[in-house]
């Protein structure tokens, strides 16, 4: 089971309806904040991400559905960050959950087929725009090999997405002109061109290979491209220009871009007690690039208790520097990371970024 807070690049600028609703919040604090968050490339996707990205598999990977030996395995996750910035710590958040397992056997028998299900809810800044999505996964595990040590995994997913403003905003209508300045819905209602809320069916797709070299090591490595039919998301926009109020909110241009992501793990047991597991994860989305590199020691504790405490550091470039905690006790695996803020958004952060539990 899997619990996780984790720390999003959420950003200011990717609300197009950004106002402030309290006016003694920090402004300086605030411009600095989204002065930065414009100069930074990695901040523009539109997409949730995490530091554990291991331990949150169907957002990684939707080959990773299934991926293992038991019955069932669950999840859940949340992540917050920039509360000691802007709005508190209800601002920016993520929880998620998911559950996956193996089904039943593939066409040959050391083949097989896992299914999953992956809900989460973004939720982005002051004004409250709210990213969400329930997906489901299939995938066909392919076994290769006298012993069956690698495995070939081609997995999609497929469900809906949605995007929706909170109910504290405030547009321009509501403070210039009709309605009066205190009703901010009505400004809204009365925008044509605005909608509240878009909803779009959204198609995923992975592969990932793995492979145990020997008693002592193993490795895996995967390709995932996200949103393959590049759902209409927009919140601005309609497909009837006639009348006074969108007939489709999804009716605007804007389409959520496609997310490529490769990830690679690498494990090996260095003697009785202690394990290395470096990792990478590399996504780019809409022009902007992430890169993620980590190393975690595993240093088993117990072995009567197969209790095993993890521990290492990563780095997301050009971001923040990660520490990670964890452990492994027997099926139960949890985490704890934090990011250490050290982009030029430090000046606003004062270093303070996200954390996780997991």
């Amino acid at each position: 089971m899997v619990f996780q807070f984790y720390s999003n690049f959420r950003r200011i600028s990717d609300n197009p309806f950004f106002c402030l609703n309290n006016p003694n919040m920090h402004v300086r604090k605030l411009l600095s904040l989204f002065a930065a968050t414009l100069l930074l490339n990695s901040l523009a996707a539109q997409d949730i991400h995490f530091t554990q990205f291991y331990m949150s598999p169907m957002t990684m990977n939707p080959a990773m559905s299934g991926k293992f030996e038991g019955t069932i395995r669950i999840g859940g996750i949340y992540r917050g960050q920039w509360a000691s910035v802007v709005g508190g710590s209800d601002s920016y958040k993520t929880p998620s959950l998911w559950a996956d397992a193996p089904i039943i056997r593939g066409i040959r028998k050391q083949d097989w087929i896992g299914v999953g299900l992956m809900f989460f809810a973004d939720k982005a800044g002051e004004v409250g725009l709210k990213h969400s999505a329930a997906k489901l996964s299939a995938t066909y595990h392919l076994a290769l090999g006298k012993k069956n040590t690698t495995v070939i995994s081609i997995g999609g997913q497929y469900g809906k997405g949605s995007r929706k403003l909170g109910d504290d905003f405030r547009f321009e209508d509501g403070f210039t002109g009709n309605p009066a300045p205190d009703d901010y819905s009505k400004a809204l209602s009365q925008d044509g061109n605005v909608a509240d809320d878009a909803s779009f069916t959204d198609i995923d797709a992975g592969v990932n290979l793995a492979s145990k070299l020997n008693k002592q090591m193993d490795f895996n490595i995967g390709f995932a491209l996200f949103h393959l039919n590049e759902g209409k998301y927009s919140l601005v926009g309609r497909s009837d220009t006639s009348g006074p109020a969108p007939t489709n909110p999804t009716g605007g241009d804007a389409k959520i871009p496609r997310r490529m992501l490769l990830h690679g793990q690498f494990n090996a047991a260095l003697n009785d007690r202690w394990s290395l597991n470096p990792a990478f994860q590399y996504q780019t989305m809409g022009g902007a690039d992430e890169i993620q590199l980590q190393g975690l020691l595993g240093y088993l504790f117990n072995p009567e208790k197969d209790i095993t405490l993890n521990f290492g550091l990563g780095y997301r470039m050009r971001d923040a520097v990660q520490a990670i905690l964890g452990a492994k006790i027997k099926d139960l695996r949890v985490g704890l990371a934090y990011d250490i803020n050290t982009s030029d958004l430090n000046a606003a952060s004062n270093y303070r970024g996200g954390f996780e539990l997991a």
